[in-house]
């Protein structure tokens, strides 16, 4: 199957992949998932230490291996001990492809384990912020990189940093998570969801992003004041960065704000779309992004976002309206946006909501996204069955 085609695949086509990434991710889960259910043997390698939470696929394994780190420590001994534990794992496993889920340690691991074909999936800070970080990670970042069989991009933005990191042109694909368009759609207004919160008459600006300084939320809650007495700003608690967590709410209480900050626990991946169509407004401030999934699900929604004016969010937003993508850390220009889409007539809100929807349907649907990473795995494998075990 070489088309991106969803329809079923023969026996011959069904493969053994191993991936390494954060096993609770639930864009990873997203990901193991689709291939379990097309009939792929799927393992991830996860460190002894790690917690899988449940909720995986009954028929994904979980191998155990050590990891090189004990704590935040590195040692030549560690590292040792780490390479020849994943190696180990990855040999029990004896994938068709070994798939690491984030540059920053994973692509590391999966390097180390000197295994090919390996694939390297990108996620965005993992090679736009943290090579530029350390000496040792731009130089682990680029020996991962160089050796990767395959490194996978979901924006331009994320190709150039690839590329500049050290990937290889003739191996870096553009991809994308892609959305559940069955899922994430246009709906009305959630009712339950609204009084649960108690946000009855209240305008909503929902910022899904986690908390942590790179997400700038402290942005939001400044130009709150900016905002009418009815707009509240609602944010989830879940997996927050606890010193991040506590800045915010010292921050709102300090400006009067605590009644108009909802915060919540972890929302559930199911009930993630009545969030969207609960907001006014969906917000992403950050310092640094590239195609954010929770982006491209308030698109699917239908709803309007506001959002940094960073390259790769303006590969999508910008042709919708170039009035909601302001400059990172600029309050004013944040409050002046939201008040905008706040104060927009309900036939443009509806207008935008529809083309909205139709970029992520014609962009990102994850049915054809997920395929077409399937089409390219056989690829690899074919081609290293063709060049007797090499895929270059």
């Amino acid at each position: 199957m070489t088309d991106g085609s969803t329809s079923a695949i023969g026996a011959d086509d069904r493969l053994s992949l191993a991936f390494l990434g954060d096993p609770n991710s639930i864009h990873l889960r997203r990901w193991v998932s689709y291939f379990a259910g097309r009939g792929h043997r799927v393992t991830l390698l996860v460190p002894r230490a790690k917690v899988v939470e449940p909720g995986l696929p009954a028929t994904v394994a979980v191998e155990p291996f050590t990891h090189f780190a004990t704590g935040r420590r590195v040692t030549p001994a560690s590292l040792l001990r780490g390479r020849r534990s994943v190696r180990r794992a990855v040999a029990r496993v004896h994938p068709d492809i070994l798939n690491a889920h984030f540059l920053t340690v994973h692509g590391w691991n999966a390097w180390m384990s000197g295994f090919h074909p390996y694939v390297v999936t990108l996620w965005g800070s993992d090679v736009l912020l943290h090579p530029k970080e350390s000496h040792v990670a731009a130089f682990l970042a680029r020996i991962a990189l160089r050796a990767a069989d395959m490194v996978m991009v979901n924006s331009g933005m994320l190709m150039r940093g690839a590329l500049a990191a050290g990937a290889s042109p003739e191996r870096t694909e553009m991809f994308q998570f892609g959305v559940d368009l069955t899922q994430f759609t246009p709906g009305p207004d959630p009712a339950a969801l609204r009084a649960r919160l108690g946000l009855q008459g209240r305008r909503v600006i929902f910022s899904p992003r986690g908390i942590t300084p790179l997400y700038r939320h402290g942005v939001v809650i400044e130009a709150l004041p900016r905002m009418p007495s009815d707009v509240v700003v609602l944010m989830s608690r879940f997996r927050a960065q606890p010193d991040e967590l506590t800045r915010i709410e010292r921050k709102a209480e300090a400006l009067g704000l605590s009644d108009r900050v909802v915060m919540v626990p972890e929302i559930e991946h199911a009930e993630m779309p009545d969030f969207y169509r609960l907001a006014d407004v969906v917000v992403s401030v950050p310092a640094s992004d590239s195609t954010a999934v929770t982006n491209l699900e308030a698109l699917a929604c239908g709803r309007p976002i506001v959002a940094a004016d960073l390259p790769s969010v303006r590969e999508w937003l910008g042709e919708l309206d170039n009035a909601v993508l302001v400059p990172v850390d600029d309050v004013e220009a944040t409050a002046a946006a939201l008040r905008q889409v706040l104060d927009q007539r309900p036939e443009i809100k509806a207008e935008r909501g529809l083309r909205a929807r139709s970029i992520v349907v014609e962009r990102a649907d994850q049915a054809r996204s997920l395929a077409r990473v399937e089409s390219l795995y056989l690829d690899l494998v074919r081609r290293r069955a063709r060049n007797g075990g090499e895929v270059r």
